[in-house]
């Protein structure tokens, strides 16, 4: 999906934008071909880089890293050619899958991953657009917030499985928001951001107050692994 909107942000003119796929031997290869302007050699350079954006305050630089790290675990690859006013081409590898034969009455039902409802709590719009583009990712829905203040009002009207919110703010630090949320909504899931650089521990009093605890830059990983243990918790308690 992020390769056809890039596409499409690359022809505001219009254009035209092929998709394809075949087989060879063992590996399946895609192919996104547009007609846009083109990338320049300086740019495709830093392309995958996460946070590297040509979009300005409207993009996060996210998108074609978050896909070049999930192809990179699936055993594939990704690479682009393009010429400045010439469109560009994606070409995506990945291993093809071996069919094997299941019996229906051995074969065991996975359980969905749910879909959680999260709230994004930080004062740097920079770092709260950033995480909610990484949580949006994951297929979650995600409402922001600029302020403690403005976070509980958004609690009062909607029920939030997960808070992910910064711990240091104006009016309301990332303590007193989770004090908050566990005296009027016990059952809502916390994660405090910290600072760049910072080792937040919390005080014996406070441990009972948060899930988690993700330091920034946060990347990737560290943010799916932190709501992965999350949305365990979530299950539990739903069940």
């Amino acid at each position: 999906v992020n390769l056809i909107v890039n596409a499409v942000d690359a022809m505001p003119a219009g254009g035209h934008l092929s998709i394809s796929c075949a087989r060879d031997d063992d590996r399946l290869r895609l192919r996104f071909k547009d007609t846009g302007m083109g990338i320049p050699e300086d740019v495709r350079e830093r392309i995958f880089e996460p946070f590297f954006t040509t979009k300005g305050a409207h993009g996060t630089g996210l998108g074609l890293a978050v896909s070049y790290g999930i192809i990179e675990r699936h055993q594939g690859m990704i690479n682009v050619e393009s010429e400045t006013g010439h469109g560009a081409t994606f070409e995506i590898d990945l291993p093809a899958a071996t069919p094997t034969e299941t019996s229906v009455e051995t074969c065991e039902e996975k359980p969905e991953v749910p879909v959680l409802s999260v709230l994004v709590v930080d004062d740097e719009d920079f770092v709260r657009d950033t995480l909610a583009e990484m949580l949006a990712i994951l297929n979650h829905k995600v409402v922001t917030a600029r302020s403690g203040p403005e976070a509980m009002k958004a609690l009062a009207l909607t029920r939030f499985d997960v808070v992910f919110t910064d711990l240091s703010m104006p009016e309301m630090d990332g303590w007193e928001v989770a004090r908050e949320i566990r005296r009027r909504w016990p059952s809502t899931s916390i994660v405090l951001v910290t600072g760049y650089g910072k080792q937040t521990a919390p005080a014996p009093s406070e441990k009972n107050l948060i899930d988690g605890v993700i330091g920034k830059p946060f990347d990737f990983t560290q943010v799916t692994e932190t709501l992965a243990t999350v949305m365990h918790n979530v299950v539990m308690i739903n069940e």
